[in-house]
């Protein structure tokens, strides 16, 4: 207990000096990044058996308990949209089949 407590203790005084001697962040005047990006990703509930359904939800809910008006502007489908095997182009594109199992 009492090693435990000095470890935190001596990471505090390391991290702290590092944390003081660090110089500012610089950012650009442009607006951008002023805040992080806010939303949903499928991949932490669904995983690859999220739903368009499922999806709409989301969405839906963001805008009905006022997220959207804080500034909650993404939805994203995050993996197992995509079929097997590219276009012509070699592009990715989206898997046609209602849903897959996960």
């Amino acid at each position: 207990m009492a090693r435990n407590r000095l470890l935190s203790a001596l990471a505090a005084l390391l991290l702290g000096s590092q944390l003081a001697a660090a110089p500012p962040a610089a950012a650009l005047q442009n607006g951008l990044a002023r805040i992080p990006p806010m939303g949903w990703n499928s991949w932490n509930k669904y995983g690859c058996a999220v739903t368009e359904a499922n999806v709409e939800a989301q969405a839906d809910a963001i805008v009905a308990t006022g997220l959207s008006a804080l500034g909650y502007s993404y939805v994203t489908v995050d993996d197992c949209w995509m079929a097997a095997a590219r276009d012509a182009a070699g592009a990715l594109q989206a898997d046609r089949r209602a849903s897959r199992p996960g």
